[in-house]
């Protein structure tokens, strides 16, 4: 990959970034891509941006907070792949959303590959070129980079823009445009929401069968967790895993329990207490109150059978996956909710699409 290295460069300095910066084009879509560490922390640790600025490619040192803070908001309109870790980070260090994204692996999946196609297999395809493998999970904090780094980190962007081109193309053929426009302004909407805990509330309650006490709970105890996490920077299960998380709400009473059921005798002393009045509710966690079970009647499961049916149907007509209209938590939420399928903006897109 000769050609492409030679095409790109290392920015690490402030005054190199100011410079080049003047000449982004607010109105422009750039290919991006990031990398960063996230294996002990809660938020995204960036180390690099990679964005393809007129003929170059440039590897912006983003582990430097002031490049980061100085390059990631002078990009408004992005054409990324598979992207929403990047969006999350971009979001993490801006405290905003981009104007638009192009995620060229949504596009695909839209114009006939399957739901998932990575990056490397899309490019193979539609470029018959082989990409490098196994860098992603290196160290890109690490600096120098080696020169892997730096290949794999030019290549992960360098077909992109061609890539939207080609799709764009494709998605208008197909009539399927407006789709995909709906499911890009989700992705950006996305970012207001975090699922996390709902999600693992509704597996926990649903494994372990807990009654309406135990439930309350586990949601606050979910809450004051992700508090906690934020707080120290770490992931969610270095503060209590899952399985700890049912056995606190299932045998802890007082302050002596959390011992008996195998806790570290230093998280208790420092986090002992704090973790009692949230899962008694006590203080701020007092009306805190947990999201319904979904849980489907009979009605109800016939409803979620008919509609599954429709979008099918429906995808069928369109020639894409259904999952990419609704995927099967959002169908029995709609039913469980006495929803009609004509409240999803993507079936609506479909509609007036013709289909």
């Amino acid at each position: 990959m000769t050609k492409i290295l030679s095409n790109y460069a290392f920015v690490d300095d402030i005054n190199v970034a100011q410079k080049l910066l003047t000449a982004v084009d607010s109105q422009e879509y750039y290919p991006m891509d990031t990398e960063f560490e996230r294996s002990r922390t809660f938020y995204l640790h960036p180390a690099l941006l990679q964005v393809h600025i007129d003929d170059t490619f440039y590897l912006v040192d983003i582990a430097i907070k002031e490049l980061a803070e100085l390059f990631l908001p002078a990009f408004d309109k992005l054409i990324l792949h598979s992207g929403s870790e990047d969006l999350e980070l971009w979001r993490q260090v801006t405290g905003k959303k981009p104007r638009a994204v192009f995620d060229t692996q949504v596009a695909a999946a839209l114009a006939g590959y399957s739901l998932h196609t990575s990056y490397q297999n899309l490019v193979e395809s539609e470029f018959d070129v082989s990409l490098t493998q196994g860098m992603s999970r290196s160290d890109w904090l690490q600096r120098p980079l080696t020169e892997a780094q730096k290949e794999y980190a030019v290549e992960d962007i360098y077909y992109l823009g061609e890539l939207k081109q080609r799709l764009s193309e494709q998605l208008s053929q197909r009539g399927l445009i407006l789709l995909f426009e709906v499911l890009m302004q989700q992705q950006l909407d996305n970012l207001d929401t975090d699922g996390h805990n709902e999600k693992m509330y509704q597996k926990l309650v649903k494994s372990q069968r807990l009654d309406k006490q135990q439930r309350a709970r586990l949601w606050r105890l979910l809450l004051w967790r992700d508090q906690l996490a934020q707080q120290r920077n770490k992931p969610r299960n270095w503060i209590l895993k899952p399985p700890e998380m049912i056995a606190v709400v299932q045998q802890v009473t007082g302050f002596e329990d959390l011992f008996d059921i195998g806790l570290y005798p230093k998280f208790i002393k420092y986090n002992g207490r704090a973790l009692l009045a949230a899962l008694h509710g006590r203080d701020t966690w007092q009306d805190t109150e947990p999201p319904q079970i979904i849980k489907l009647n009979s009605r109800q499961g016939q409803q979620l059978q008919a509609m599954k049916k429709a979008v099918k149907d429906k995808a069928t007509k369109a020639d894409i996956d259904p999952a990419l209209i609704v995927n099967n938590a959002g169908l029995k939420t709609l039913a469980f909710q006495g929803e009609t399928l004509e409240v999803l903006p993507t079936w609506q897109a479909l509609i007036e699409a013709g289909f």
